[in-house]
């Protein structure tokens, strides 16, 4: 997002939700921004969305006025010379507006999207993560400085690394105590799994506990919740690969043969079978591909 934006977005649109923002009307996507780890306030947000989709809108504006105008003006219409400018505005308007609230629309939603991908990401590496923990705590280093250390560590899990750095900036910068740092690290994580594991975290060391000992539990059981939704994934693959077979392989023989016994059968079906043989190889069978694809990529993902 444009700083340009951002700026008169906050100065110039966020000042007018300001009394919205206070009564917590936008408090879910307060949290979503914070779960997809943008650091920028909601005023500034909704600005910025607010004055980019005005932007849009008045370019769709612009633009769809001018082409109809130049349509309009084509002899072989014969429209009337003196209701183009009305006609294309009207229709500019309308083409403005609908882009305008299209664009908004994205804003909203974005955040959400961006909290789920990281989601993804965070479970994904949570079991090295405990597990490195769990090394560095049997070594004798303090909760504080093992975040620390994994901030400095993105090969291990990208996104937890982003959220080791908020925590040390929340301790070394804000002046938090590890305990407040790791709650409210807890509070704006996206995965409910890495908010537990944090709040275990935090609940160990305000007990005086055994914090090697709780990191190297859950680095067990996070290896064995990794395990069987791997097994899971597999059988999931195996169920989407017998589907791809009969969908990418069986079905279009099976339809071929089909119509060639029509076509041998009825002569007169001979047109109608080309147009379903076309349909069915440049329009059906790509459609269903795309499709199988789309599952098996949303599958693994979540592993």
């Amino acid at each position: 997002m444009s700083k340009v934006i951002r700026r008169v977005g906050y100065l110039r649109f966020g000042r007018f939700l300001e009394p919205w923002i206070e009564k917590g009307s936008f408090e879910r996507l307060n949290r979503s921004l914070k779960r997809a780890g943008m650091d920028i306030s909601v005023r500034a947000y909704l600005g910025s969305a607010i004055f980019s989709s005005l932007l849009v809108g008045l370019l769709s504006f612009i633009t769809t006025t001018l082409l109809i105008l130049l349509i309009l003006q084509n002899p072989a219409l014969g429209f009337p010379t003196e209701t183009q400018p009305l006609v294309s505005l009207i229709i500019g308007v309308f083409v403005g507006v609908i882009c305008g609230i299209l664009a908004y629309f994205p804003f909203i939603y974005w955040p959400q999207m961006r909290a789920t991908d990281r989601r993804i990401l965070i479970e994904a590496g949570l079991p090295s993560t405990s597990s490195y923990l769990s090394a560095m705590s049997s070594s004798g280093v303090p909760p504080d400085r093992l975040f620390y250390s994994l901030a400095g560590e993105a090969s291990i899990a990208p996104e937890i690394s982003k959220e080791s750095k908020r925590i040390t900036r929340d301790i070394e910068i804000f002046g938090y105590d590890i305990l407040k740092a790791i709650r409210t690290a807890s509070e704006r994580s996206p995965s409910e799994r890495f908010s537990k594991f944090l709040d275990g975290m935090s609940a160990t060391v305000t007990s005086g506990g055994d914090i090697t000992f709780y990191l190297s539990t859950e680095a067990k059981a996070l290896m064995k919740l990794k395990e069987e939704e791997t097994k899971e994934f597999i059988e999931q693959l195996g169920v989407l690969a017998e589907i791809f077979m009969i969908i990418g392989v069986v079905a279009p023989l099976f339809f071929v043969v089909i119509l060639a016994i029509v076509a041998v059968i009825s002569p007169t079906a001979v047109e109608g079978s080309a147009i379903l043989m076309l349909l069915l190889t440049y329009f059906i069978m790509p459609i269903l591909l795309m499709i199988m694809i789309l599952m098996i990529s949303s599958v693994s993902r979540e592993v």
